[in-house]
């Protein structure tokens, strides 16, 4: 049978299992306490073990029997330890499985859960296989290998494709990181965010977006062609009936306040900040009383279930980083608070919820690397291990 192992890390070198039943009676039992461990002196050493004998009270609950130091013992006495075959098995069985959830397993942050298997239940891709599988693939069956694997095992299809979404993910939020300090051009920027419109998946008031159109034009253009007003992106809420959202994005070096300072450890607010929200405030009343009503915008809009009602606007801009003196965080911050439209955002803050996307994505993928084995006891040598 496979066996599940429920860890909760309790930092980053240690995790603790749930108690395993070694042995019991109407009123007693044999406890089994393990916990994953780094030992930096001995890799191979990742397993610490404890026995606990509990007695039943008269209400039930299972309490643990008063511990002997031994320390406290007298020449010539001592304390026996037994066990019985079959728990002295369990006991094997158990300590073969941690070591295997310890070596293959992954225990990730908070509560996780491992199964472990045998070796011939798991999906295997040797150097035969793999041969095999790339050979089907270079003659164009990967649609009819796809399909097939959802049909089989659907687990295992949607972990992989949770996989492939955290890996390009991944890249894309190092790339993040490390553009935060480069002198990009606004238009790097709007087109970095169009590639990669899952940044925007989170945290805005918990309502996710999509992209309708980039550099949409809001209205206020003349039979000239002049004095149009454009924007970065248009998005919208995601929902039974949606709602337009403008986005302007400038850079992370734009500067949120001035170089003056007034009395009571107020600051001179950035031009390119009140500008930015004045921009988004003109292009969003813009919008509502011109570019949403035109014929075509409006049937457009309205065949997606999209709807323009006083459009929030999002504007991103520069860097926390800038806020290095209290008064400085007290002016931006209040600044924003008591500003109703638009919702003002950090590039740094943006990247920070982007990281939290990817965070979350992992914990999707954690049961990608193996498969949850079913029946027969697992082997000394091909235990497999899968997070549940």
């Amino acid at each position: 049978m496979s066996e599940q192992y429920e860890f909760h890390r309790t930092s980053s070198q240690s995790a603790i299992g749930s108690d395993k039943v070694l042995a019991e009676t109407g009123t007693t039992r044999l406890l089994f306490r393990y916990e994953a461990v780094q030992n930096a002196n001995n890799p191979d050493a990742k397993i610490k073990v404890a026995f606990i004998h509990q007695r039943k009270s008269p209400k039930g609950d299972w309490q643990d029997s008063p511990n002997v130091p031994l320390s406290s013992l007298k020449a010539g006495e001592q304390v026996k330890f037994s066990l019985h075959s079959e728990p002295t098995l369990k006991l094997y069985q158990q300590l073969r499985n941690l070591y295997a959830v310890a070596t293959k397993g992954v225990i990730g942050t908070g509560k996780t859960r491992l199964v472990v298997g045998r070796e011939e239940e798991v999906i295997q891709t040797d150097v035969g296989r793999a041969k095999v599988i790339n050979l089907l693939l270079a003659k164009g069956h990967s649609t009819e290998i796809w399909n097939e694997l959802i049909r089989t095992d659907p687990d295992l299809a949607t972990r992989l494709a949770y996989a492939r979404i955290h890996s390009e993910r991944s890249l894309t939020l190092q790339d993040f990181r490390e553009n935060l300090s480069v002198q990009r051009p606004e238009e790097w920027w709007q087109d970095f965010f169009e590639n990669n419109t899952w940044i925007f998946g989170y945290g805005l008031n918990y309502q996710i977006l999509k992209s309708v159109q980039t550099q949409p034009r809001y209205g206020g253009m003349t039979v000239t062609g002049k004095g149009i007003q454009k924007g970065d992106f248009l998005e919208r809420t995601e929902a039974a009936v949606k709602f337009t959202v403008l986005v302007e994005i400038k850079r992370p070096a734009t500067q949120l306040l001035g170089t003056r300072s007034y009395r009571n450890g107020a600051c001179e607010l950035g031009a390119e900040l009140t500008g930015g929200v004045s921009q988004m405030q003109a292009n969003c009343s813009k919008w509502e009383k011109e570019g949403s009503q035109t014929e075509e915008n409006r049937e457009a809009l309205s065949y997606r279930s999209t709807f323009t009602i006083q459009p929030k606007g999002i504007l991103v801009i520069g860097h926390t980083e800038q806020l290095n003196q209290i008064s400085k965080r007290n002016t931006f911050e209040l600044f924003r608070r008591n500003t109703v439209n638009p919702e003002i955002l950090t590039f740094d803050e943006l990247y920070e919820r982007a990281k939290f996307i990817v965070a979350h994505t992992a914990q999707s993928t954690s049961a990608a690397e193996a498969v949850n084995p079913q029946r027969s006891e697992p082997k000394p040598s091909d235990e497999s291990i899968r997070s549940k």
